[in-house]
């Protein structure tokens, strides 16, 4: 059964913490700033534990290359366009 309760988890990209929403039911995506405002929307194919292992190779790569919240986001949502790159929900 997939759940409807949103999932929600904050991370700092950049010096920037960023807010994660996910509702496993639609797949929906939300990355919103620290004041709420929405940074970007899109879907997620794949599980919340996925999405959170990209959100934390992005943040390694990170600590070396500095590449910005925007530049994660963009990245983030290129693998949201790529569903065959992810695993399947179980």
């Amino acid at each position: 059964m997939v759940s409807t309760r949103p999932c929600t988890a904050t991370c700092v990209i950049d010096g920037m913490p960023v807010t994660l929403t996910f509702y496993p039911d639609n797949g929906v995506l939300r990355i919103a700033d620290p004041s709420g405002n929405l940074i970007k929307e899109t879907r997620w194919h794949a599980s919340w534990r996925s999405l959170l292992n990209e959100f934390r190779r992005f943040g390694e790569r990170a600590a070396v290359q500095s590449p910005g919240v925007a530049a994660v986001v963009s990245r983030i949502v290129e693998n949201t366009e790529n569903p065959a790159t992810h695993t399947a929900l179980a």
